[in-house]
């Protein structure tokens, strides 16, 4: 006898999956104001510890929150005020002064590369013109360029209002977890919720650090190596050292691109300088931090950065991190309590043996 399969779903399950599809439609729309609200979240939670700092020192919660964000917005658009012209001369400068100097350097390798059957300035002639052209277009949009990378005026705008807000709310994110989740995980999301800030702070602590202690070593380096254009460059080597791995090693390439141009081997002693300061800065400098500090696994801050930069750019690149931190002290918490369960399931205690 045939045998029929007959699938039966309730309309209740259809109706659920609709409302699913709904909702996750819905925060597809709405995926822009998330990712604001958690990059606003990030920024908040890295404020803290000043707003605590003042509250301490019995200034009222509101007013500590105003006058941390004026200090720290206000120093951060003041020294934009001054860096900003200064790195656009530079480039516009360079711009103007490498493609010569690159020609000169092929125009004196050429008799070696026409010995081995390779033409120099033939062949580089129109990627010359096409490097002046990249340049000058550079030096052109510079300031276009820097809004660009933080997202735009909008999204930084409703970012820093968003995360001032956030800060004005004292214990927001707790409160949350008290009303949202049942009371017997409330003493662990706590715990977990400030842990996890701690390793936010950290590894934002840590990475600025970092970035002062390249720029600072780098400028010292090649002021005494008497490399051209000494403060942009270390200032490259400082801000591409936040981002790790990739930061670093996209930053070599670029420093040695410009002063080996000048001279090959004043470029190897500068790269070789370079990677000196690195390595002190993650075998001694990093590690000291890191006494206070937990540090998230090197494997996740290279997944959090390529998901980040794929997504949102360089700012996602950056404050990714932190939010992968936050899930990989969740699932080492769940790791951890399933370990346990398995342990006390093959190994009972004296008691449960005995009775």
């Amino acid at each position: 006898m045939e045998r029929k399969n007959i699938l039966d779903v309730s309309w209740g399950t259809i109706f659920k999956v609709f409302v699913t599809v709904i909702c996750l439609y819905f925060l597809y729309l709405i995926r822009d104001l998330i990712i604001w609200f958690i990059f606003g979240l990030v920024i908040s939670i890295l404020m803290e510890p000043l707003v605590i700092l003042f509250s301490r020192r019995k200034v009222p919660h509101t007013v500590a929150v105003v006058i941390v964000y004026l200090l720290i917005f206000g120093l951060f658009g003041y020294l934009l005020y001054l860096a900003i012209p200064f790195f656009i001369s530079e480039i516009q400068h360079f711009s103007e002064v490498f493609p010569n100097q690159l020609k000169e350097y092929l125009a004196e390798i050429s008799p070696f590369l026409e010995k081995v059957g390779l033409e120099a300035l033939g062949d580089f002639e129109s990627m010359l013109e096409n490097i002046e052209q990249y340049f000058q277009e550079m030096s052109r949009n510079a300031f276009s360029t820097i809004v660009t990378l933080f997202g735009g005026i909008l999204a930084t705008f409703f970012t820093i209002s968003l995360s001032f807000f956030l800060s004005l709310e004292k214990g927001l994110m707790e409160k949350g977890l008290i009303i949202f989740f049942p009371k017997r995980y409330e003493e662990y999301l706590l715990g977990l919720w400030r842990r996890s800030k701690q390793k936010v702070t950290g590894w934002f602590l840590m990475r600025i650090i970092g970035v002062i202690f390249v720029g600072f070593s780098s400028y010292i380096i090649f002021k005494a190596l008497d490399v051209g254009y000494p403060i942009l460059l270390s200032a490259i080597g400082g801000v591409f050292d936040f981002v790790p791995i990739l930061g670093p090693m996209v930053a070599s390439v670029l420093i040695f691109a410009v002063v080996s141009v000048e001279s090959i081997v004043k470029g190897i002693f500068v790269i070789i300088a370079f990677g000196i300061i690195q390595l002190i800065e993650n075998t001694v400098v990093l590690p000291i931090l890191a006494q206070k500090i937990i540090r998230v696994p090197p494997v996740l801050v290279l997944i959090a950065l390529f998901i980040g930069g794929k997504l949102w750019g360089v700012l996602g690149a950056i404050l990714l991190v932190p939010l992968i931190a936050i899930l990989f002290e969740f699932i080492k918490d769940f790791l951890e309590e399933k370990k346990e369960e398995v342990f006390a399931s093959r190994f009972p205690s004296e008691e449960n043996v005995f009775d």
